[in-house]
């Protein structure tokens, strides 16, 4: 079975919470009007001699036409999201803007940019990472995306920032009385945890129309790749495959909290952090008769 951890937990808690569907919202509509804020300006100061030139050329149609509309509907897919998320709708989880997000990446040079203004550029990239550093969390936590290793020994300062984590997070553990076996769907939205070794435990919630049980991926290889400046190994999977499991419910224990170590939980960024964890866990908790603003799914 997968090694239970805290912060583990904790991050599929928060990357799928109603308040990051908000701030994903949020920075996504604020990347569409930056776009939109440029676009209006060019089209306030057409340069009469405009239509002479090569389409490609002609930023107010080819960005009016063609690249604007591919993003536009990304602001009303998160107002939405956002409202089934806090009605504990699982449809919120199907939202996808990350083909916008790339769009703009992989094809920027076809739609020039040549009339924005300096200011504009450094508004949008700026906006941009923000946008798609929030969206590629939920992505991943939407889909059962993380490898074992993401969100513990390999994701300090790459998915996740120690300045970020509170003091405490909550103590988990697993509740056996709520069991998917496989060939079976998830009833209720929830945070489970897979029978495999060497896998991560995942945001787990209804779909519809989906035949065949929940599938997880497993680590087999590992890299061995070594940073020439730091001197510290990548542990990261080379190799993984997807297999279909069973899996456990896991809930917050109620009045029980887990002190974040000043250096994170993997200050070496090594798995054996991860896997002695579980005889190392009573010395971080701590107890409280109220936790507040602890979220549950249940």
């Amino acid at each position: 079975m997968a090694v239970l951890h805290p912060l583990e937990c904790y991050l599929l808690e928060t990357f799928s919470s109603p308040e990051h569907f908000a701030a994903t919202r949020d920075a996504i509509i604020e990347w569409i009007d930056a776009h939109e804020a440029a676009f209006a300006r060019l089209q306030g100061n057409l340069d009469p001699r405009q239509r002479s030139k090569p389409q490609w050329q002609q930023g107010d149609v080819v960005w009016g036409k063609r690249f604007l509309p591919r993003i536009r509907p990304n602001r009303e897919l998160y107002i939405n999201a956002y409202i089934q998320r806090v009605n504990n709708d699982p449809l919120a989880f199907k939202a996808k803007t990350r083909y916008a997000l790339d769009f703009n990446d992989r094809r920027f040079s076809e739609f020039r940019n040549g009339w924005m203004i300096e200011e504009e550029r450094q508004r949008i990239s700026l906006v941009r990472d923000r946008a798609a550093a929030l969206e590629k969390r939920l992505e991943n936590t939407s889909k059962g995306g993380w490898c074992e290793g993401d969100l513990t020994y390999n994701g300090q300062g790459r998915i996740y920032r120690l300045a970020e984590l509170p003091a405490r997070i909550p103590r988990y553990v697993l509740d056996p009385s709520v069991r998917i076996e496989k060939n079976q769907r998830p009833k209720h939205i929830g945070i489970y945890l897979p029978d495999e070794d060497f896998a991560a435990a995942q945001l787990l919630y209804p779909i519809r129309s989906v035949e065949g049980g929940e599938t997880v991926q497993c680590g087999v290889t590992r890299n061995i790749w070594i940073d020439s400046d730091t001197g510290m190994r990548d542990f990261g999977w080379k190799e993984s495959h997807w297999t279909e499991t069973g899996w456990t419910l896991i809930r917050r224990v109620e009045g029980e909290l887990i002190k974040v170590p000043e250096k994170g939980f993997f200050p070496e960024g090594r798995p054996n952090e991860l896997y002695s964890w579980p005889e190392r866990e009573a010395q971080f908790i701590s107890r409280n008769a109220s936790c507040n603003g602890l979220r549950t799914f249940r």
